[in-house]
């Protein structure tokens, strides 16, 4: 799943994020408490765009806003992506512990965070999601402006594979000062919304270490969208393992006879946590941490139940633990 960086600059000193660790830096605003009582988002002012910006950015946001045309559009998402996804999926997926999301009833949108390994990693927990659960009634992805807004490629990948879920765009170039405000803004007003998940990645950007059960070190990203948060927001986490980047080899071997097919797409879902109940006092890179804990402990299970199974050798003693 393609994902951003998400940083902003604070009056608070400890609060500021590395600028090796942000894509772009705002001001905290008054966040989606205040934002849920409007009735449509904060649009990205037009005579900022450039190029293609100029026609996908706006069809999106027309897309992401109009309530009856996003949900002819999610029909696409909801129904057609989620079932080739699970056909070609289907024999490799093994949940745990998501019985207790199939009774949640989010008065909010919902945050979906969790480890980072694959770039197709939420579509699949999204496909999971709308089988599974019936809060869910859309998702989106934060991703980066350059290439899924501005060439004809990623534009029809945002169409065709995610049915425009891939949304609101994150700005990387000298624009991103004046540009990246609002798409926290949309960010803040999606997360207010009921029926609305928005999927992040605390580690920011994708894990290509060997080893699932180490992280990359938290970015402050879901930190900030924590404090601006509406309180009755849920963060619903979850740890994924099993899965690679090979997307073909990974189909092939879904088909294959059982006990060729090697080890499932193994999802450990968390419980979930109201935004309002975390102290939102501590600094956006803490609350980070706190939440990319929450992960390394379902991936914790994860390996012990490896373990158990003996597809891991046992953990020398007195081994540090992974995170």
């Amino acid at each position: 799943m393609p994902c951003t960086q998400i940083g902003y600059k604070s009056r608070v000193s400890e609060d500021t994020p590395d600028p090796a660790h942000t894509s772009f830096a705002v001001e905290r605003g008054t966040g989606s408490t205040a934002l849920s009582r409007q009735n449509r988002p904060p649009k990205l002012p037009r005579d900022q765009l450039r190029g293609l910006e100029r026609v996908s950015i706006p069809l999106v946001d027309f897309i992401s806003s109009i309530g009856w045309v996003k949900r002819v559009i999610q029909v696409y998402g909801r129904y057609i992506s989620t079932a080739w996804i699970t056909f070609v999926t289907r024999n490799l997926l093994e949940q745990h512990d998501l019985e207790p999301l199939m009774t949640l009833q989010p008065p909010r949108g919902v945050l979906l965070v969790a480890n980072h390994r694959t770039f197709w990693d939420m579509f699949v927990a999204s496909a999971v999601l709308y089988r599974h659960v019936p809060w869910m009634k859309r998702i989106v992805f934060p991703v980066r402006a350059d290439f899924f807004y501005t060439n004809p490629l990623g534009v029809l990948l945002n169409a065709s594979i995610a049915s425009f879920s891939m949304w609101p765009p994150v700005f990387r170039d000298d624009r991103k000062p004046l540009l990246n405000p609002t798409t926290v803004q949309q960010m803040s007003w999606i997360l207010a919304r009921k029926g609305t998940v928005l999927g992040m990645h605390p580690e920011g950007t994708r894990n290509k270490g060997d080893d699932p059960y180490t992280f990359l070190s938290a970015r402050p990203g879901v930190g900030y969208l924590i404090k601006d948060a509406h309180p009755d927001t849920m963060i619903v986490p979850y740890f994924l393992n099993g899965m690679s980047n090979d997307i073909g080899g990974e189909i092939r071997r879904n088909f294959r006879r059982v006990g060729e097919r090697g080890e499932n797409f193994r999802f450990w879902w968390g419980s979930p946590i109201r935004v309002g109940d975390l102290d939102r006092s501590k600094p956006a890179r803490e609350l980070a941490v706190d939440i990319l804990e929450i992960i390394s402990e379902l991936g914790e299970r994860d390996r012990a139940e490896q373990i158990a199974t003996g597809a891991l050798p046992v953990r020398p003693v007195g081994a540090a633990s992974a995170g």
